[in-house]
């Protein structure tokens, strides 16, 4: 399934492999006959060409490569992911068939973003390979996945051309609608000083309430190097479990600004004094107006593609044999 927000990305200049700045729903490659591709049967048969285990293998792996994670390893993620190779497929034999780019071209345009825009950002062509080889993945699989999409991207332009830019008034009826989506977390301002032991971390607290300096303390008892030297300020951060342990966001529930309190966590106990509480605030629409108008246009043209793809897979000659 051709991704838009990917296809540009991978485009770009900016594309890092190493790092999660991709995001894939699925991959594809050109397809191969049964008899290269190390299994006897295929998962499906899309106008004559097989889908087989390898292909799905190789998509696995481009994923993850671009992606950054692991793919849960399931029979219903596999029937997934043929139904993506089966869609990719389709839609690039529509493509080719129809002139809108070549094999040739597309290979061509791969080869250049491999040169200019992957390999200066690995390490140049010994890095790609050390790259590709830590994930599994070869070379060819590489120029193979980056030729089908660019040859998919041209089937975007074309499904997606008539979809109209997002209006001012749907924007602010979005935004209006959906309040959640610009309403940032509650901030807290903390400090900490973290300690092998429980006895340590309430003779710490014992200090503190009788007038110890808490920077003084922090730097001379904390076992929190990246604090240390600021004597166990982390400043302001969202009171969520997406930014604080466990332990520390429990704890923080309970305090007043100005009191301390102890939490254990992974390193040890933390002794934490709670400075300061912000309220959650909601982004005003100036701010956030391009990302919205961006965001509905992308979910727009998805649709509009998903239409597209849809209509053409129906015409194509498929057979699934795995489900």
């Amino acid at each position: 399934m051709a991704n838009p927000a990917r296809m540009k990305k991978i485009m770009g200049a900016s594309l890092v492999l190493s790092v999660s700045t991709i995001a894939l729903a699925g991959c594809g490659q050109s397809s191969t006959s049964a008899s290269g591709s190390g299994s006897s049967k295929p998962l499906a048969v899309v106008n004559g060409k097989n889908i087989t285990n390898s292909q799905v293998s190789t998509m696995v792996h481009m994923t993850e490569l671009f992606n950054g994670s692991t793919l849960p390893n399931t029979t219903s993620e596999k029937a997934n992911e043929v139904k993506y190779l089966v869609q990719e497929q389709s839609v690039a034999d529509w493509t080719l068939a129809h002139h809108l780019t070549t094999t040739a071209k597309a290979k061509a345009s791969a080869t250049t973003v491999i040169s200019k825009s992957i390999e200066p950002q690995v390490g140049g062509k010994s890095g790609l390979t050390k790259l590709l080889k830590s994930k599994g993945v070869t070379f060819q699989q590489l120029s193979g996945y980056l030729t089908q999409q660019i040859i998919l991207q041209q089937a975007y332009k074309k499904a997606t051309a008539n979809v109209k830019p997002v209006t001012t008034s749907a924007a602010q009826a979005f935004y209006k609608a959906h309040p959640q989506y610009f309403t940032g977390s509650p901030q807290v301002e903390l400090r900490e000083i973290t300690v092998k032991t429980q006895s340590e971390a309430n003779s710490i607290v014992k200090q503190l309430k009788g007038g110890a300096s808490f920077t003084t303390l922090a730097k001379k008892d904390t076992t929190n190097t990246a604090l240390k030297s600021k004597g166990g300020e982390m400043g302001w951060t969202a009171d969520s479990l997406q930014s604080l342990s466990p332990g520390v966001y429990k704890e923080i529930g309970s305090l007043k600004t100005g009191q301390y309190g102890v939490a254990k966590g992974s390193h040890g106990y933390d002794v934490i004094q709670l400075q300061g509480k912000k309220a959650a605030t909601e982004s005003p629409f100036s701010k956030v107006e391009s990302q919205v108008k961006s965001n509905l246009l992308q979910t727009a043209q998805s649709s509009a593609y998903q239409t597209f793809a849809g209509k053409i897979v129906k015409q194509s000659k498929v057979h699934v044999y795995f489900k």
